[in-house]
């Protein structure tokens, strides 16, 4: 009997081991936004297409060293709409060297890039914020630009991170759909592990 016992035992051992092994897997490596350089680790939010290029992903191995004079994209990210659609929204992570900018003050030069981010055409919604993500300050200004009959709303978050601007800009046709992606932002660590 004990060996009955035993032989019975054994699959049901297996698949307790694999059904916890998959249960603590709850964000695959595949899903994780990482660049190493920067010791940034982020997981976007779900549903999304990454747009992102190759040159763009190649770029986040020597993110910290990049001294262009434009706004570098790392990561793009977009809902399956068209973005004429009301549904339509998407995610962009791009960086900028703060050397280029070494005549304003940080808030002034966090600023300054939220506001190319959002280009020329948005208008702010309110005085920009500081807030508190991963345990680093990031500075947060809010843009609409109208685009009858739709309205793309903007939230872009810009910190200093390894002589690099780093701006997380989330854009949507709806108020709602940014809010919902600011809230991926709490899975943000620039810790560097």
């Amino acid at each position: 009997m004990t060996a009955r016992f035993r032989i019975a035992l054994l699959p049901l051992l297996l698949m307790i081991c694999l059904s916890c092994q998959s249960a603590g897997d709850s964000a695959p490596s595949e899903n994780v936004f990482s660049v190493p350089d920067l010791g940034l680790r982020y997981i976007p939010p779900a549903g999304m297409k990454d747009k992102t290029s190759p040159t763009a992903r190649e770029a986040r191995d020597h993110a910290a060293s990049y001294a262009g004079k434009s706004a570098k994209l790392l990561l793009d990210m977009s809902s399956a709409e068209s973005d004429a659609d009301p549904d339509w929204h998407n995610l962009w992570v791009f960086i900028f060297p703060r050397a280029l900018l070494s005549n304003l003050n940080d808030s002034a030069a966090e600023r300054k890039m939220n506001t190319a981010l959002a280009g020329p055409k948005a208008a702010p919604v309110s005085q920009p914020q500081s807030t508190l993500l991963a345990g680093r300050g990031f500075l947060v200004s809010e843009f609409e630009q109208k685009e009858p009959p739709l309205v793309k709303h903007a939230k872009i978050f810009t910190t200093i991170c390894h002589g690099q601007l780093v701006s997380f800009a989330l854009v949507s046709n709806s108020a709602a759909q940014v809010s919902v992606m600011e809230k991926t932002l709490k899975t943000l660590d620039l810790s560097g592990r």
